[in-house]
């Protein structure tokens, strides 16, 4: 992401921690809205965050991340900031917290892969999947054709209770968890940082 792109972003998560902070429940005219144009809820993104909880194995703080959440977005669920140690959940006025659950894994998957991976975890996780070849890191918006993606994926599939997969890199796995290096497969405190 450029810094430009870092920056817009770093703008709209701030307006949201302040609305969050703030308890504003996002109604009236300066709210922030959705690309459909319903006005984010914040109060109901909270109660859908909290909602995920007992779908949870691990958790943002864990890993020194936090949570911000932000009016929805078309194409984009979740964003990591790995310099603010920040996950941002892009989130539409009626979420189904099993989604909401599945989204945030993925984004604490990428948390894991920078704070734990190393490059030859990469490597013998791409081997695992039959991909020995494949490209780790994206060079377009999407991650969902690449190692990195797909390991946020698989480690989703292991560590929430949803039945979303969107790795185009490989088939889904019949045990995500046993794909995993040993220490992804762990518990992380899943009331951290939610």
């Amino acid at each position: 992401m450029t810094k430009t792109g870092r920056r817009a972003l770093g703008a709209l998560a701030v307006g949201a921690v302040t609305a969050l902070a703030a308890g504003c429940g996002a109604t009236g005219p300066s709210a922030p809205s959705s690309p459909s144009g319903s006005a984010f809820d914040a109060a109901a993104a909270r109660a859908t965050l909290r909602a995920t909880g007992p779908l949870l194995s691990v958790g943002a703080g864990s890993l020194g991340y936090r949570v911000v959440l932000a009016p929805g977005r078309p194409g984009v669920e979740g964003n990591i900031d790995r310099s603010d140690r920040r996950i941002t959940l892009f989130m539409q006025a009626t979420e189904a917290p099993h989604r909401v659950a599945h989204d945030l894994a993925h984004e604490i998957g990428h948390a894991f892969d920078f704070e734990r991976m190393t490059n030859a975890d990469r490597r013998a996780y791409l081997a695992r999947r039959g991909r020995p070849d494949a490209p780790w890191w994206p060079k377009a918006a999407s991650d969902y054709g690449v190692g990195a993606g797909d390991f946020a994926e698989v480690f989703a599939l292991c560590h929430a209770a949803s039945p979303i997969f969107r790795s185009r890199l490989a088939p889904r796995p019949a045990d995500a968890c046993a794909v995993l290096p040993a220490a992804a497969r762990a518990k992380m405190s899943a009331s951290e940082g939610i």
